[in-house]
C-alpha cells in the first residue's frame, strides 16, 4: 500500500508577514529564552530574507505569549535584526541558510552567481552573529554581524574533495559551464582579480540553500541546490571547521565527506536542497525543484527534470561515527502548490513550521509562513 504524504498546502495554517526585502531562504527556531521574554514572545524564529546585504536580510517572527489562540494560527508579528556588519563589510548578497553552533547563528550565502551566471563572489559569504548574548533584537546596542568573505575558498575546497572522494556528479551541462565556470575564469583573469585561479575550468558551480550543524561532531552539513548527484538526487557536504574561517591566520576548513539524500520528490527526476534542521538527533530536509522558474534560469533551461519537482519535507537519520554516504529519507509532507518552500524549522513541540517566499506582482513580495 502507497503511503500517502500529507499536503501541507491543505493542512497547514498560514500567515502573512510583510517585510522588505522579502524573499525568505531560511528558518530558524531562536533558542534565547530571555530575548523571547523582552519581545514578549512566547516562539520566536530567525527568518533570512536573500535580497539585499546581511546585515539588512535577518528578521525575527515571533508569536506573542498574550495571543489568545492555542493553536498558533494567529498573533505572529515580524521584526528586523538591527545589526552592523563587522570584519569584511564589503557587499554581500543572497543570504540562503541559517545554522547555530556554540552561541552562535551562522548566516551563508548562496556562494552561485545570478540566474544566467557567472559566479559573483559577493555570494560566497558566511557570517555569524551571537545569539546568547542578545537581549534585544531591534533596540541598541545593535548586534554585530562578524562577515567573512573569502572570495571562492568554499568553492576552491569543495570541487577539490568532488574529486578526492570520487563524487559521482550530475554530468555538467556545456552551458552551464560557460556562464558559470569559463565566464567567472575569463572574468578574474581579464580584471586580475585576487580570486583569479581559485575557479577553474574543471569546476562544477556549486549553489548553497541549506545549513545545519551536527550534534554528534559539530561538523556543518552544506546542503546544496546544485550539482547534484548522477542520478539527480541532492548532496550534502560535511565539512569541519568552518569557525576557522573567523579566525585569522588559521587554517581552511575541511570536506569530511559527502552525503546522498534518497530524496526526490514527485514530479521530477532531479532535486535540490532547499533547507536543512535538526531536531534532536534528527536530520530534517527540504528539498524542490533545481532553481524558481520563469525566471530566465540556465539551470532550468539545461535540465528538464529539475524544472516540476515537489517541493517535500523529508526525516532522517544519520548514522554516528561517518562523514559520508546515502542516506534514506522517510517523507513528512509535500508542498505540491508551494513551489518555494525555502525553510523549515521543528520545535520541541514536536510542530514544525515552514516559511515560503511568493512574488505577487512585480512590487510586492509576500513571506507565508506555515505551521504544521
Amino acid at each position: 500500500m502507497a503511503t500517502r504524504i500529507p499536503d501541507g498546502s491543505a493542512e497547514l495554517h498560514q500567515f502573512n508577514l510583510d517585510l522588505h526585502p522579502n524573499e525568505a531562504s531560511g528558518l530558524l527556531a531562536i533558542e534565547n529564552e530571555a530575548l523571547l521574554g523582552e519581545h514578549g514572545w512566547d516562539r520566536a524564529f530567525w527568518v533570512v530574507m536573500d535580497e539585499g546585504m546581511v546585515q539588512d536580510c535577518v528578521a525575527l517572527v515571533g508569536h506573542r505569549a498574550d495571543a489568545e489562540d492555542a493553536d498558533l494560527g494567529d498573533g505572529w508579528e515580524i521584526e528586523r535584526l538591527h545589526a552592523v556588519p563587522v570584519g569584511d563589510t564589503k557587499t554581500t548578497e543572497d543570504c540562503e541558510a541559517l545554522a547555530r553552533h556554540g552561541g552562535y547563528v551562522y548566516v551563508v550565502g548562496s556562494h552561485f552567481g545570478s540566474k544566467r551566471g557567472p559566479l559573483e563572489p559577493k555570494r560566497g559569504f558566511i557570517a555569524r552573529f551571537r545569539e546568547d548574548e542578545m537581549v534585544h533584537a531591534t533596540d541598541e546596542p545593535a548586534a554585530e554581524i562578524v562577515v567573512t568573505r573569502p572570495a571562492f575558498v568554499m568553492h576552491r575546497l569543495i570541487n577539490d574533495a568532488f574529486r578526492e572522494h570520487g563524487v559521482d556528479l550530475i554530468p555538467l551541462a556545456p552551458g552551464i559551464h560557460k556562464a558559470f565556470i569559463s565566464e567567472t575564469v575569463k572574468l578574474g583573469k581579464k580584471k586580475k582579480k585576487r580570486w583569479a585561479g581559485l575557479v577553474r575550468e574543471g569546476d562544477y558551480p556549486m549553489n548553497v540553500e541549506g545549513a545545519t550543524f551536527r550534534p554528534d561532531n559539530g561538523n556543518m552539513l552544506i546542503g546544496l541546490r546544485f550539482p547534484t548527484a548522477a542520478d539527480g538526487r541532492p548532496i550534502l557536504v560535511e565539512v569541519s571547521g568552518i569557525d576557522r574561517l573567523f579566525e585569522p591566520g588559521s587554517s581552511t576548513p575541511r570536506v569530511e565527506g559527502f552525503w546522498t539524500l534518497n530524496a526526490v520528490g514527485r514530479g521530477g527526476e532531479i532535486a535540490g536542497v532547499r533547507d536543512l534542521t535538526f531536531v534532536g538527533d534528527e536530520l530534517h530536509a527540504q528539498t524542490g525543484d533545481l532553481d524558481s522558474a520563469g525566471k530566465g534560469s540556465r539551470l532550468l533551461d539545461e535540465y528538464p527534470g529539475g524544472r516540476g519537482t515537489v517541493s517535500t519535507h523529508w526525516r532522517i537519520r544519520m548514522p554516528e561515527g561517518r562523514s559520508s554516504g546515502e542516506l534514506e529519507a522517510e517523507p513528512v509532507r509535500e508542498f505540491p502548490g508551494h513551489p518555494r518552500v525555502e525553510g523549515l524549522a521543528g520545535t520541541g513541540d514536536g510542530r514544525f513550521f515552514y516559511v515560503v517566499d511568493e512574488d505577487e506582482g512585480v512590487h510586492l513580495r509576500l513571506t507565508r509562513f506555515l505551521k504544521g
